[in-house]
């Protein structure tokens, strides 16, 4: 039991690392968009870990969800740019 406990935690760890580097590498700004909701849906799942499901419903719902969207909102209205 401790020892799967230990290793979700590592999980969780890790990929939340992986993920919010990816996030300022890529190259594409909608791979970041993504790359950041995903952060932010990992970051919801280690809160809901930790016994804290308030947070990690507020996490879900104004990170995950509506700063996404926004995001996504706001390249689509602004104008594209080619840059190689």
């Amino acid at each position: 039991m401790r020892l799967s406990v230990d290793i979700l935690s590592i999980v969780l760890g890790v990929s939340a690392i992986v993920l919010a580097v990816l996030t300022l590498e890529f190259k594409r700004i909608m791979h970041s968009i993504m790359a950041l909701c995903l952060f932010s849906v990992v970051l919801a799942v280690a809160f809901f870990y930790l016994s804290a499901p308030l947070v990690g419903v507020f996490q879900l719902a104004v990170l995950a969800g509506a700063v996404t969207v926004l995001f996504i909102i706001a390249l689509m209205l602004t104008g594209k740019v080619e840059v190689d």
